[in-house]
């Protein structure tokens, strides 16, 4: 399978999950490798008609701009501060550094802990927040 679209009843957003373990059960998700993250995202846009999120890590902030209806960016461990500074919504922003962070316009940042559990509930309020 190229991607995975799981459509929950009543959800506020579409979650586009790019190479991530991360899961939401409250959010429409479509979990997708970067090759085929155009076909998912017309796919799971044409099936649902809801803001949209990408969660990933450096490929989910350099693909931000081509998103209809873009709400926000999770981007985890990101390394490039100049795609950042070009986000024109908001980001959150799991490990990476302080210089990544500093140049984003509208950023939360959260340290790594590497506790995936921690990682998605923060996502998942960033996620409702935004929505």
């Amino acid at each position: 399978m190229r991607f995975q679209l799981k459509v929950r009843r009543g959800a506020r957003a579409l979650v586009m999950l790019v190479r991530t373990g991360i899961g939401f059960d409250e959010f429409v998700t479509c979990r997708c490798d970067e090759h085929d993250f155009d076909d998912a995202l017309r796919y799971a846009q044409s099936h649902v008609a809801l803001p949209t999120f990408v969660v990933g890590g450096d490929f989910a902030i350099e693909v931000a701009s081509r998103v209809l209806d873009l709400r926000g960016v999770v981007a985890i461990e990101p390394t490039n501060a100049a795609a950042v500074a070009r986000l024109q919504v908001p980001v959150l922003l799991i490990g990476g550094s302080e210089a990544v962070a500093a140049s984003a316009p509208d950023a939360s940042h959260l340290s790594s802990t590497g506790d995936t559990a921690l990682i998605a509930r923060v996502a998942a309020r960033f996620i409702g927040a935004y929505a």
